[in-house]
């Protein structure tokens, strides 16, 4: 069934309502954008749901919300912000794993230390991005 009478149900409706001029719906999808950077996409995504539920009668299950503005609208900053919290993960895993036990003694482990500086780079890189495009905003 569609979340917006009238629209075929394999059709997201975020992407049938953009660009319609309907200023209620404009502010909702700011909404995240505006905000990534403060709160993590899941609770932005419930906020989101709970707005355009409220608002303008859209009932979408949390998970197409979240496809919209990662795999649809792609906006840089939130994309970003996905996988910068993806990388701190990662780096966390991969630091873990850099020093092993051997019968010698304590070792690095040259693959696992690549694994984390390269995600370490790639995290700063994220951050020099953010940086720039903030800095171009305002």
């Amino acid at each position: 069934m569609s979340a917006v009478p009238g629209l075929p149900a394999n059709m997201c409706p975020l992407c049938a309502y953009t660009g319609s001029n309907v200023p209620e719906f404009d502010d909702i999808m700011s909404f995240v954008p505006d905000n990534t950077h403060r709160v993590h996409l899941d609770e932005l995504v419930t906020q989101v749901r709970t707005a355009l539920q409220g608002q303008l009668g859209i009932d979408m299950p949390r998970a197409q919300i979240r496809e919209h503005f990662l795999s649809h609208q792609c906006d840089q900053k939130v994309v970003l912000h996905e996988v910068m919290r993806d990388l701190v993960g990662i780096i966390a895993v991969a630091k873990t794993t850099c020093i092993v036990s051997t019968e010698q003694g304590v070792s690095m482990d040259p693959k696992n230390t690549s694994v984390y500086i390269d995600a370490v780079k790639q995290l700063m890189c994220i951050y020099k991005q953010l940086d720039h495009a903030g800095r171009a905003k305002n």
